[in-house]
């Protein structure tokens, strides 16, 4: 700022002895250009002064983590709790232990073990039961009895528990035309087993039948398997 007004006085000296000695008006432009060369060098570097704080600051900046950034969820949390691992053993081309999705089936647990094998039984597998997690699928194969309890054969080894029940006949309920139905049991018998368990009372086991006067050893090995209590 100084050196400004020193030039601003030594230009206004210049034209002032310009104008009384002519000759002296070279010296006067002379000292204008260098004025003029000074106010633009000083202006320039104010300017890159201000740029390179500039760039300065912007450098030493940290962007601020974002509010959405914050309240995303981990992906891999959210992908974890939607796996599942089943174990697939039995009548299927690669048993082993996989990991399927949370809503997968029964099927797509056997597909991803290969498939079904040749010897598949079919008939008994539910493949539209709902997975879960550690669950252990059981195919069988063609002549292998179901195993009692395995998550795939799981429905049709309830309904095939409730046919059984009820083709049974249950000695403390059964009317005399059904008792009848039974394997060497006629009107006689079965009015004997109604009259025996009105009087003594109802039949705690299937054993308790042979206290019925004409039901032996023989004929309760007939009849054993087709009756409950």
């Amino acid at each position: 700022m100084a050196q400004h007004v020193h030039n601003k006085a030594l230009l206004t000296r210049a034209f002032a002895l310009a104008r009384q000695r002519p000759r002296y008006l070279l010296l006067a432009l002379l000292v204008l250009l260098g004025f003029l060369i000074a106010l633009f060098c000083g202006t320039a570097a104010a300017r890159g002064d201000r740029d390179a704080l500039i760039e300065c600051s912007s450098d030493e900046a940290v962007p601020l983590p974002s509010a959405e950034s914050k309240a995303s969820p981990s992906p891999d949390s959210s992908s974890e709790s939607a796996v599942l691992i089943v174990d697939v053993s039995g009548a299927v081309l690669n048993p082993g232990v996989y990991k399927l999705k949370e809503g997968s089936r029964v099927d797509d647990a056997i597909q991803a073990a290969g498939g079904l094998s040749e010897d598949a039984d079919t008939s008994v597998l539910n493949r539209a039961s709902l997975l879960s997690d550690g669950m252990k699928i059981t195919v069988p194969r063609q002549g292998e009895a179901a195993r009692e309890g395995s998550p795939a054969v799981g429905d049709a080894q309830v309904s095939s528990d409730a046919s059984t029940a009820k083709s049974l006949i249950n000695i403390n309920t059964a009317s005399s035309e059904e008792l009848q139905t039974l394997n060497g049991v006629g009107p006689s018998t079965a009015e004997a087993i109604i009259a025996d368990r009105e009087e003594n009372g109802l039949f705690a086991t299937t054993e308790d039948l042979m206290r019925v006067s004409g039901i032996g050893d023989k004929k309760f090995a007939k009849i054993k398997d087709a009756i409950c209590v």
